[in-house]
């Protein structure tokens, strides 16, 4: 039994996590930068030398699709940390060139873009009804370096539309390359009702077999030797659904199947969807759009059986959102695209960059005060502490902060009761830690405390809250007369969970908080075990003030103690990823924290 035991502690002492990378963000276009009104339509791809193009439509005079709009490029030589100076790759003057769809060709390195070309005065309900002065029509151009030049617009129309056609678009987003089965090595354009291909590396293009009515604004994707899925936004008689619309072609693109209506829900607005590998047996497929019924959540989505199914899901961004393009790079990592505004989707186009693993992980944030040693200072001020994980929300520190031994040699830090604290500020936060009663939600904080077991209120100390103050839309988490307590407000009515057992009593303990959106409960879990549990109070917990670690907002509820992490997470703890039946606690890991509890059961 002792050699059980100990061969069962060596696995749990030796077990590692490899933690997710934090979200890569900034922007390449915002709006009224480089003498642009406003930026619109993302495209994103990577050149075969590893150069990230993201193009965009630059529209001069207003956020209008009609008028005086570029076709223009941003290229990043580091991954997307940084971005050269805007170039412009077609301005016809007054008139219209968008719709970017960018293709690589990997047998000969070309990068080709297709993109859409009409008479700025002309707009599409004059376009389609005939009334006039031009018509939209399709063309394209290549870069053989990298998209450093470009070569002078061709336009395609007598190859790739019918010659009664008025109104047509490209895109927007990405094409692909075929990579197995017959026409290996095709070049595929979405376009409205159909896909513009070439067999011959670009020297001519022509039309696939046609998708029936009712979608535009067209994704494709590869998903077997003979397969491809076209993602449409639905457009009549299907647009009071709400979801994207889903055809297959089992020959490649010679024929396809009546729409299907997928499970995505979709505000009728553009989508993304990529394959990572569309040769692996076991393909991920991911897909990008706002995830609601109104522009707002910019979504990842990961299917693991060619979409039918979209297990995993994460939030990019909680606030406006429109259009976006995904794109999978050399190293694996993804990049996306997205416009995205905090009150107007058009404000600016922003480039996110992570991984697959960071999109599974569950962590909003997750510090762990490791990138400080015993008897360092925190100093005040911004990016105090580091998240590593989540969203890249680094703490600012509201005072210096004093770093300890934490509860197996690593690092916690010591808040004296003074109110000191650490803070994500709302605006930085940009409402991902709003929640919603039909969320699901696990606040996790290791912490060790003797004091706050007696005074009520008066002498609680908050381990993490975004409060505002009674009767208001709030959540928190803090010791009070020795217990742990829960709490969340709609603003009219309250609920609170009670831990069963004392807590403070100057031992290290894993706090979960849990909010079970679809099971109509909050729960807290002290050292793996469920403790406690209650009905939640319906409806919106969100309020604009800042996340606070050690006190509420206004400095009251000091908490007295040492914390050694904390971290938020949009999941339920049985959803978490883990490494092993090793993680007791349910905190996405198999650490000192699961030893403990081993230990401390055995024991007893």
């Amino acid at each position: 039994m002792n050699i059980m035991k100990n061969i069962i502690l060596l696995l749990l002492l030796t077990a590692s996590f490899a933690n997710a990378e934090a979200l890569l963000q900034n922007v390449p276009f915002s709006q009224g930068a480089f003498s642009y009104h406003t930026f619109r339509i993302p495209s994103l791809i990577q050149a075969p030398d590893g150069t990230i193009l993201a193009f965009a439509e630059g529209r001069k005079s207003s956020s209008s699709d009609t008028g005086n709009i570029d076709l223009v490029l941003r290229r990043s030589f580091d991954g997307g940390i940084t971005w050269q100076p805007l170039q412009v790759v077609w301005n016809d003057g007054s008139n219209t060139c968008g719709n970017p769809v960018p293709v690589v060709d990997e047998s000969n390195s070309r990068v080709w873009l297709f993109m859409t070309h009409n008479l700025g005065q002309d707009t599409l309900d004059e376009i389609v009804s005939g009334t006039s002065d031009g018509v939209r029509t399709i063309w394209s151009c290549y870069s053989d370096d990298n998209g450093a030049t470009w070569s002078a617009p061709v336009n395609r129309f007598s190859e790739v539309q019918p010659a009664n056609a008025r109104w047509d678009a490209t895109g927007p987003g990405n094409g692909i390359q075929i990579k197995q089965g017959a026409h290996i090595g095709r070049l595929v354009i979405p376009a409205i009702g159909r896909n513009i291909q070439s067999d011959n590396h670009g020297a001519t293009w022509t039309q696939s077999g046609y998708l029936a009515t009712g979608g535009n604004e067209g994704a494709v994707v590869e998903i077997g030797s003979a397969t491809l899925m076209r993602n449409d936004r639905a457009t009549s008689p299907y647009k009071n659904y709400y979801r994207r619309l889903v055809s297959y072609s089992y020959n490649q693109g010679a024929t396809w199947s009546a729409w299907q209506i997928s499970s995505l829900v979709d505000p009728i607005c553009q989508g993304s969807i990529i394959s990572c590998d569309p040769t692996a047996s076991q393909r991920v497929l991911l897909f990008s759009n706002p995830a609601d019924t109104t522009r707002v959540k910019m979504t990842v989505k990961m299917s693991f059986d060619d979409g039918s199914t979209w297990p995993r899901s994460k939030l990019i961004f909680a606030k406006d959102t429109a259009y976006s393009s995904l794109a999978h790079f050399s190293d694996n990592t993804i990049g996306l695209l997205y416009e995205n505004g905090d009150d107007w989707p058009y404000r600016r186009i922003t480039f996110a960059k992570f991984s697959q693993s960071w999109l599974k992980d569950r962590a909003i944030f997750c510090w762990d005060f490791e990138e400080y040693q015993n008897g360092q200072t925190v100093p005040a001020g911004t990016d105090a502490v580091q998240d590593l994980r989540g969203y890249s929300l680094n703490g600012t520190a509201t005072a210096s902060l004093n770093a300890i031994i934490g509860g197996c040699g690593d690092t916690a830090l010591n808040f004296d009761g003074s109110g000191k604290a650490l803070k994500i500020s709302d605006a930085s936060s940009k409402d991902i830690l709003d929640f919603d009663s039909t969320e699901d939600f696990v606040i996790s904080v290791v912490f060790r405390t003797t004091a706050h077991g007696i005074g009520g209120s008066t002498n609680s100390g908050a381990l993490v809250a975004k409060d505002v103050g009674s009767n208001t839309q709030s959540w928190w988490l803090r010791v009070q007369d020795g217990k742990l307590r829960f709490f969340e407000d709609n603003g009219t009515n309250n609920a609170t969970v009670v831990s069963d057992s004392n807590i403070n009593d100057g031992l290290w303990h894993e706090a979960l908080a849990v909010h079970k959106g679809s099971a109509g409960v909050m729960e807290l879990y002290l050292d793996g075990v469920l403790s406690s549990q209650s009905a939640f109070v319906n409806g919106s917990f969100a309020n604009d003030s800042d996340v606070v670690i050690g006190c509420f907002n206004s400095g009251s509820s000091a908490f007295s103690g040492d914390i050694d992490k904390v971290a938020v997470y949009r999941a339920l703890p049985q959803n978490m990823l883990t490494i092993s039946k090793g993680d007791l606690n349910c905190d996405s890991f198999v650490d000192f924290l699961d030893l403990n509890i081993l230990i401390e059961n055995w024991l007893n």
